[in-house]
């Protein structure tokens, strides 16, 4: 099935089985930005964190769309870090999101939580 099943699964708010149909997507397109930002999603959803980390750094090299992602991802994790008061590991990740798309600097001043994680 592949890469079409783990879209609809994705649809249903599937992750586990979106995760799984990745799995067995072919090697030959399992690096290309369709894959990785729903494999991302995913991540997110189910919050594999460390994961998630792998594919924000591929997509963090592609893009600006998957740039733009890969940076979301980073200041969900800075949220998540914060939450569980890791706040150096908040603080690093929020580096990471602007690091990746600079432009989203503009956006983490603009939340609460994020500014709070950089204080």
């Amino acid at each position: 099935m592949g890469f079409r099943a783990a879209e609809g699964y994705a649809t249903l708010e599937l992750w586990p089985e979106v995760i799984e149909e990745l799995d067995e997507v072919p090697q030959s397109i399992r690096l290309t930005p369709e894959v990785l930002r729903l494999e991302l999603r995913a991540c997110v959803a189910l919050q594999e964190w460390q994961h998630g980390v792998q594919i924000a750094g591929n997509l963090g090299r592609m893009g600006a769309l998957e740039r733009m992602m890969a940076a979301g991802f980073y200041a969900t994790l800075a949220r998540e870090f914060f939450r569980c008061g890791q706040h150096g590991d908040a603080k690093a990740a929020l580096h990471q999101a602007v690091e990746t798309w600079p432009s989203c600097r503009d956006l983490v001043m603009k939340d609460p939580a994020l500014v709070a994680a950089i204080l």
